[in-house]
Formats: structure tokens, sequence, C-alpha cells
């Protein structure tokens, strides 16, 4: 059974994200009450920019950065090719190691090209809205602003979220290699 102190922490991209959606909402509401339709339109589409540049971002960077095994993993791996070799690790042959720089470029080029192409998007569908005046600059700008007010919510929230203590983390991860 976990408790609250032994859950795993949040995951700060999320809680980005999930800010700048809050945020945006919010600022766009403003926006209409302070303003008109056109400045919460123009709001609101900067953060809806901003989001999508977010969780983007995300996915590109945790494809690229990803390990491919996790330790435990590695030592089970390591622990089956141990036993299923004949000569054995008391034979002065160590267990085979799992080569994470191999393992671990899993569609590399792939992902820098979708990241090319959301710099595309991104320049290219922020100038076809300004030059169609669809939005107004400024309130657009304005709404973008959410990015890294919510990047500074997330890390504020993050650090103040309850971390599993090193004992329990231990126990973990003998449940889970076993």
């Amino acid at each position: 059974m976990t408790t609250a102190h032994e859950a795993a922490p949040p995951d700060a991209a999320r809680v980005a994200t999930m800010a700048a959606g809050v945020l945006g909402a919010l600022l766009a509401l403003a926006g209409l009450a302070l303003f008109d339709g056109r400045v919460a339109l123009s709001i609101a589409a900067g953060a809806i920019i901003a989001v999508a540049n977010l969780a983007s971002l995300t996915a590109i960077i945790r494809a690229m950065l990803q390990p491919a095994v996790d330790d435990a993993a590695a030592e089970a791996l390591a622990k089956e090719a141990a036993a299923s070799d004949p000569a054995g690790p008391e034979e002065g042959h160590p267990p085979p190691e799992v080569d994470h720089a191999a393992e671990g470029k899993r569609g590399g080029g792939a992902w820098g090209l979708f990241a090319l192409l959301k710099m595309a998007l991104l320049f290219g569908g922020i100038w076809v809205l300004l030059t169609r005046h669809v939005v107004d600059p400024i309130p657009l700008v304005v709404g973008y602003g959410v990015l890294p007010l919510a990047i500074a919510v997330s890390g504020v929230l993050t650090s103040l979220a309850p971390r599993p203590s090193p004992r329990s983390q231990g126990r973990r991860a003998r449940t889970r290699t076993e």
C-alpha cells in the first residue's frame, strides 16, 4: 500500500502544460472582461500556441533523452544473460552489459525532423495569424507569455510536492526486480 509520502513526484512537464492552459484561459477571460472579444481571441490563440509548443517540446525531449532500459531492467537482463551463459561469471567472464548508447537511439532522426516541422509550423502559423489580421500582436504575445509563467508555476508546485524517502525507493526497486 502506497502512502502519500511514498507516491511518485508529480510530472513537472504535465504540471506546466496544465498550468499554461489554466493561465491562458484566465488571461483570455480577463481580456474579454476588460477589453473585447478580439483581445480575448488573441490571448487565447497565444495560449493555445504556447500549450501546443510545450506539449510537443516535451514529447520531443522525452523521446530523445529517454533511456532505453532502466537500471532495474538492465540488472535483470544481465542476470538472465549470466544464467543462460554456460561459462558463467565464475570462470572470469563478466555478465554482459546493456549498451545504453545504442539502445537509447530510438528514432532520433525522426524526432529531429519533427522538431524542425514544429518550428516551421510555430513561426509560419504565427505569421499567418498576424498577416491575415486574425489576431492582434500584443494580446497574442500576452497569451504566449503563459509559457514561462507556467514553467515557473510548475517549478514551484513540483518543489513543494512530497518526495519519496530513500528507504521506500530502495524497497520499490527490490520489489520491481523480484
